[in-house]
């Protein structure tokens, strides 16, 4: 049978990775994962090899994909496997299979062609014409279409859970990760989902019964070796409508009682008694991001039709029953100012998050924002998505570094007014200590508090999205420092590498 390794660069369970092993696992093949955390990849080229795979697969996203890259290659010059792309920057930009390395993009769910894929492996078929599968041959890209229908999830195999317990971080945690379904019902300018939701068709959101998520969250109480504290619910939205709201509310309540945590769903359908409900079964956080503090930036720009009075209806009635919640602001739009900024702390301070997450907005490659010629404009050339989007503005925008050191106390600002006009003040200096400290502060504050991760997690995250960037930022530094001389003319230009680039 197939030797399936799945690999990614963040310590956190992907549920779509877990998915796809437990159906590989039950057709029986042998799947392991391993993730990278250190900033060479060495450890993890060694690891892959030493498992010897027929089948290499990488979960990408935008941040990810020039990691995803190097490491393909290095793997597929070591072990010969066929490497495969999934996820969902492969999705919307399925044409980076043009690059050294990548064998296979999938362009679907994953679970049928990867299986497929074994099984043929196993059978020394040809793979070339695989559903949802982008595939490289000697004549060229195939490019095969994927079904008509989604997969019905009902059918699927739990999750392998177990896929993650190599790292003792994530078998000794007291942290259940599940998801209810798949899909998001909002098509938000700057995520993904939106062209998902046209890529996948009438329904692509699905949600399991009521029942069945709690079936499988006892199942999991009853299997893992630690005592669970709390469920994190990874969906997009937790529920599509009232009905199964209650229903799962009910039987939340009445049969499990831990803490949960999950992200809200607007749209005017959620009623006192329905939040009243959250918090009897065990509500401890919920997501309600506002965006923006201006009603008119999130319905224009962001096709978010959420007005602010609806964010202030919710949050009123969370405070009510003790719930709490977190919001986001995201800095680095064209046309914001600093100014900009501070008038919209009024909304923040009204709707009092327990955490105002602020973030730089990311124009990837695909989503619609992107495509808006007031974000064409400050597109800069050949810049790489850095694995975190709390560190570095992508656009180049007018006072840039104002807007920068501001993201990073805006926090702040909204919970200590009196503060606000010193720390204004000081956006205008150059002091990336300060600012830094500042932000790393609260932001650990906020994993550890809402994170959904144990303390190893913990302690990964902060490596992975605070101190890694800044050694990638000092080593791109100290490459064009030291950048070599042009060659003239006579000399001969060493060997290298094709040029790989996402």
């Amino acid at each position: 049978m197939a030797r399936v390794a799945l690999c990614q660069d963040v310590m956190m369970e992907y549920m779509g990775l877990m998915s796809i092993s437990a159906v590989l696992k039950e057709a029986g093949h042998s799947v392991e994962v391993f993730i990278e955390c250190e900033t060479d990849g060495n450890r993890l080229l060694q690891e892959v090899t030493a498992f010897r795979p027929d089948i290499v697969g990488f979960s990408i996203l935008t941040p990810t994909v020039p990691w995803a890259l190097r490491m393909a290659q290095r793997v597929k010059e070591t072990t010969g496997a066929v490497t495969i792309f999934g996820n969902v920057h492969a999705i919307m930009n399925p044409d980076i299979i043009e690059n050294p390395g990548v064998d296979i993009v999938c362009h679907g769910e994953g679970e049928l062609p990867m299986t497929e894929l074994a099984r043929r492996l196993d059978n020394k078929e040809p793979f070339t014409h695989l559903e949802s599968c982008w595939v490289k041959t000697e004549n060229g890209i195939i490019k095969n279409p994927h079904p008509s229908a989604l997969l019905d999830i009902n059918k699927l195999p739990l999750h392998d859970l177990e896929l993650y317990d190599k790292y003792p971080r994530f078998l000794k945690s007291g942290h259940l990760r599940i998801a209810a379904g798949r899909g998001c019902p909002f098509c938000c300018a700057f995520c993904a989902n939106a062209v998902l939701s046209k890529h996948f068709g009438r329904g692509y959101v699905r949600k399991r019964p009521p029942e069945a998520v709690i079936q499988e969250i006892e199942l999991r109480i009853r299997r893992r070796p630690v005592k669970i504290k709390e469920v994190y619910f990874t969906d997009e939205v937790l529920w599509l409508d009232n009905r199964w709201l209650r229903e799962f509310l009910t039987l939340y309540r009445d049969r499990i009682g831990l803490p949960f945590k999950a992200n809200f769903r607007f749209g005017g359908i959620t009623t006192e008694d329905d939040i009243r409900l959250m918090a009897e079964a065990g509500a401890k956080s919920m997501g309600v991001s506002a965006e923006t503090g201006s009603y008119a930036q999130r319905r224009d720009m962001m096709n978010k039709h959420v007005r602010d009075e609806e964010y202030l209806r919710v949050g009123r009635l969370l405070r009510k029953y003790k719930i709490e919640y977190v919001s986001g602001a995201f800095f680095g739009l064209p046309g914001d100012t600093v100014q900009d900024h501070v008038d919209r702390l009024p909304f923040y301070r009204a709707l009092k998050p327990t955490y105002l997450w602020t973030t730089f907005f990311q124009p990837y490659p695909g989503i619609p924002m992107t495509e808006l010629p007031e974000v064409q404009k400050y597109l800069p050339a050949d810049r790489e998505f850095d694995s975190t989007f709390h560190h570095d503005m992508h656009l180049d925008l007018p006072d840039r570094q104002r807007l920068a050191n501001l993201k990073r106390v805006y926090y702040l600002c909204m919970i200590f007014p009196r503060l606000t006009p010193l720390l204004v003040w000081l956006t205008k200096f150059r002091l990336p200590l300060l600012f830094n400290v500042l932000f790393m502060t609260h932001f650990a504050f906020y994993v550890y508090k809402f994170g959904g991760v144990s303390f190893g997690q913990y302690l990964s995250h902060i490596r992975l999205f605070g101190i890694n960037p800044l050694l990638r930022k000092l080593r791109r530094r100290r490459n064009k420092r030291w950048r070599p001389a042009p060659l003239s003319v006579g000399d001969t230009a060493p060997e290298t590498a094709p040029a790989m680039t996402g």
